[in-house]
């Protein structure tokens, strides 16, 4: 039993959450209104040519033109798709806690969970109607997706657990598809779908990020379990973002080099680039975990840990941040103040 009797809200906190329910008072994404929805379908690229899997591989040399293209659709759609079905899931968990009352001391945090809600809601109704208009069909769910709810989402006294891998999920899914799709070389709806959706999700990254910070010390073991976790999850869920067997499938690749996944994916996953792009998605997250313990550089078995799982060098680059920070510069990982337009 944790002991939530005696908690009261900083007033860091609370300032946030007045602002964050504003927001979504004042506007929320509207299904009809947000998007052209209008814009024709044929030769569109769904995200940028140098973030498409194959992507400074020598496979990209074997595809043609129309195949890198439906690869940028299908990559895209398969991301859509993820976000269906895990915004489906948060919005079921996060009104089970809510309905639970084991938040109810704190009214703005529920009033902002109810915001959170519908918007994931209105999101997910977004990304299918994308997939329709692009003609794209659902994917498998991907295993992990599952995994991650069938063990951790049971109602607890306390779900600060759930809470940090949901968040966790939103805020790399948002980076990556941020890198993604908001360039102006790609279909303005598929931009239209990354901007629009990120107005909304900054906010619920912010709070999400904010409920541990406010949090962290009311659950028992959450900190070391943290630093256990995390790092095979984040590897986990960025190598699922580019290398779906599905995707490569679904664009029929000629060369008979792409039926061959024991050395596509390895190379793909691999590449140059590839490291690139996720050490950019990383790379405010991996600030955020060393701020709070949950990648402690000063540690050799967590060290060890962030090692394995290939986030050695971010680890060392997000504690070179804050060797140089000084007590006057902003929070330059708030999601909400990113401006993508």
């Amino acid at each position: 039993m944790y002991d939530l009797k005696k908690k009261k809200l900083s007033s860091k906190f609370s300032i946030l959450l007045e602002k964050l329910n504003k927001a979504s008072e004042k506007k929320q994404m509207s299904l009809l209104l947000d998007h052209p929805w209008d814009e024709p379908v044929e030769g569109a690229w769904l995200k940028k040519r140098e973030n498409i899997a194959i992507y400074g591989t020598p496979y990209y040399d074997l595809a043609s033109e129309e195949e890198r293209r439906l690869l940028s659709v299908y990559e895209t759609g398969a991301w859509w798709y993820t976000f269906i079905v895990f915004e489906n899931l948060v919005s079921e968990y996060y009104m089970k806690i809510v309905n639970h009352g084991t938040l109810k001391r704190f009214p703005d945090v529920v009033t902002y969970m109810h915001h959170f809600c519908k918007e994931e809601i209105v999101h997910a109704m977004v990304f299918r109607k994308a997939m329709t208009h692009f003609k794209i069909t659902p994917f498998p769910i991907p295993l992990n997706l599952r995994e991650i709810y069938s063990h951790n989402a049971a109602m607890s006294e306390f779900p600060l657990k759930a809470i940090y891998l949901t968040i966790l999920i939103e805020w790399l899914a948002e980076n990556n598809a941020m890198e993604d799709c908001n360039d102006k070389g790609i279909s303005v709806l598929s931009r239209a779908v990354a901007v629009e959706h990120h107005k909304e999700e900054a906010r619920h990254i912010e709070w999400g990020k904010n409920m541990i910070r406010e949090f962290i010390d009311v659950v028992p073991d959450f900190l070391q379990e943290a630093q256990q976790i995390t790092a095979p999850m984040i590897r986990s869920m960025l190598d699922m973002a580019v290398s779906s067997v599905v995707v490569y499938s679904r664009v029929g690749f000629e060369n008979k080099a792409f039926r061959n996944y024991k050395d596509l994916i390895p190379t793909v996953l691999n590449s140059d680039n590839r490291k690139k792009i996720n050490s950019r998605i990383v790379a405010p997250m991996m600030r955020y975990f060393v701020e709070l313990g949950i990648c402690d550089p000063q540690n050799t078995e967590n060290m060890k840990v962030w090692e394995e799982h290939g986030f050695g060098q971010d680890a060392i680059d997000a504690l070179e941040y804050f060797k140089k920070k000084t007590a006057t510069d902003t929070d330059i990982d708030n999601v909400m103040n990113k401006n993508y337009n």
